[in-house]
C-alpha cells in the first residue's frame, strides 16, 4: 500500500472552485478541480488511498469503486507532476531498503512519437532538443510513465529482452537514464528514510 502526502517542493493555493499547485523546482503550474484538491487535503502521509476513496465517496454519494479508480489516475498524475510525493516514513516506507530510493519519471511535457516498431521520437520542449530512440530506448523509456527505481527497470528490460546478457543489460541501463537525466527528458524523485 502506498501513502503519500504533499510534496515539499509545492504550494497550494485554494481557489473558490478548485485550486492551484505551484511546483516550484519546475515552475509549473497545475490546476486542481474540487474534487481533486481535496483529495491532495486527505493526503496526509498516514491515510491509505482506500482511504481516501472511500472519504470522497462517502461525501459525495458516489460508489467507492468508481472513486478509487479515478483516485488512482489522479495520484499517478499528481506524482508525475511533482505535486505530491511517496512518504517514506510510512509502512511502505518500512519495507524499503535502508538506503535513499531513486525513482525515476518521465518529464511529462516532452512528446512522444511513435515512428515504428523499431523506435520513437522524443521531443522536449523546454530545450528544444529530439532523441531518436530504438525499440529498447522506447521500452525503458515507457517504464518511467510511473515511479520505478532503477532496479525495477533493469528486472522489466531483463524480463522482455532475456536474450541480451545480464551484465550488458545493467550497464546500457544506466547509460540511457544518465543521458535522459542529462539532457531532461526523464527526472528523478529521492525518496529519503525519516
Amino acid at each position: 500500500m502506498l501513502f503519500y502526502k504533499l510534496s515539499k517542493n509545492a504550494a497550494l493555493e485554494d481557489l473558490q472552485d478548485g485550486g492551484l499547485a505551484l511546483v516550484v523546482p519546475q515552475r509549473r503550474l497545475v490546476e486542481l478541480n474540487r474534487t481533486a484538491l481535496e483529495v491532495v487535503g486527505l493526503l496526509d502521509g498516514r491515510t491509505a488511498l482506500d482511504d481516501v476513496a472511500v472519504a470522497i465517496a462517502q461525501k459525495h454519494d458516489l460508489p467507492v469503486a468508481q472513486i478509487s479508480k479515478d483516485i488512482e489516475e489522479l495520484i499517478e498524475e499528481l506524482n508525475r507532476n511533482g505535486v505530491i510525493e511517496f512518504q517514506t516514513g510510512s509502512k511502505e516506507g518500512a519495507k524499503m531498503k535502508n538506503s535513499d530510493a531513486v525513482y525515476y519519471l518521465r518529464n511529462t511535457d516532452v512528446v512522444l512519437r511513435e515512428e515504428d516498431q523499431d523506435g520513437a521520437l522524443l521531443f522536449n520542449p523546454d530545450t528544444n532538443r529530439v532523441e531518436v530512440l530504438n525499440s529498447t530506448g522506447l521500452f525503458i523509456w515507457q517504464q518511467c510513465g510511473a515511479a520505478h527505481t532503477l532496479d525495477e527497470i533493469l528486472a522489466e528490460v531483463k524480463k522482455a529482452f532475456d536474450e541480451v546478457p545480464e551484465n550488458q543489460v545493467a550497464e546500457d541501463v544506466q547509460k540511457f537514464i544518465e543521458g535522459m537525466l542529462a539532457s531532461g527528458f526523464i527526472g528523478k524523485v529521492e525518496s529519503r528514510k525519516k
